[in-house]
């Protein structure tokens, strides 16, 4: 990755010339293999970071195992600001869902540039304001909500995290823009925090629905400007209340169709 890339990557964050100069030299590339963990619960984070190509997962472990998935990084994306800024250590889990190629802001820079770029500290501010509700509307939706539910706003994560960029280009059919999800079924099964068998029969409705398709073992989502209306729709409903069935979703979905 080169240094005018990384250059215009900072300048455009709001960030002056002469101080995203003066930190080209200390911002690194580096790669990480799917199944790595980037930070750990309760780990210091050492940079901030934008992924180039990948998905990061970002949740909450669970005592009695499993996690919460409360978001889905992909590519152009920025993450891990809230602890850093805040000094403290993540209280989420980042783990790469695929192989992920990142540029690190090393939090020392992030942190001066937050003090001393007015135009970089409003961006991260309401960066940070936004993701602090998102967060603690999924982890009410995937802790409480019914296994249909999970399922379905689980690969509405992916279908935000995947709307800018994917592993393939989005193709164009008659139901809209579909794009793949680059991780297997038995990961994206995880993230929703169901097991495998749940999670197949609620595909299966879903394929036949029109709402997904498979493709050699893959999952495409079909129609994502739907996924993402839904997402953005009932992400606030509190769902979880009235624990909606996988048939009450589809029908949600549909509704969700007419812009």
């Amino acid at each position: 990755m080169s240094g005018a890339y990384i250059y215009q990557l900072l300048t455009g964050l709001g960030i002056g010339e002469r101080s995203a100069l003066q930190m080209l030299s200390r911002v690194k590339m580096t790669a990480f293999d799917a199944g790595d963990v980037i930070w750990p619960k309760g780990g210091q984070v050492a940079a901030w970071t934008y992924i180039v190509s990948g998905l990061v997962g970002a949740s909450v472990p669970l005592q009695e195992g499993g996690c919460i998935q409360v978001n889905i990084y992909g590519p152009r994306t920025w993450f891990g600001e809230e602890p850093l800024l805040n000094r403290y250590h993540s209280c989420l889990d980042y783990v790469c869902l695929a192989p992920v190629r990142a540029v690190c802001v090393p939090a020392t820079d992030t942190l001066a540039a937050f003090q001393d770029e007015p135009e970089f500290s409003r961006y991260i501010a309401l960066l940070m304001a936004w993701r602090s509700r998102q967060h603690s509307e999924m982890i009410v939706l995937m802790k409480q909500g019914s296994p249909p539910l999970r399922v379905v706003m689980g690969l509405a994560l992916f279908a935000e995290a995947l709307y800018y960029n994917s592993s393939r280009p989005p193709t164009h059919g008659l139901e809209g823009t579909s794009v793949e999800i680059p991780v297997k079924q038995t990961v994206i099964a995880s993230v929703c925090g169901v097991s495998r068998s749940v999670f197949s029969e609620a595909v299966h409705h879903l394929v036949s629905a029109g709402w997904l398709r498979v493709n050699y073992g893959m999952l495409e989502l079909r129609s994502l400007e739907t996924w993402l209306r839904f997402s953005r729709k009932h992400r606030q409903a509190r769902m979880n209340i009235t624990k909606p069935t996988l048939e009450e979703l589809i029908v949600l979905m549909q509704e969700a169709a007419v812009p």
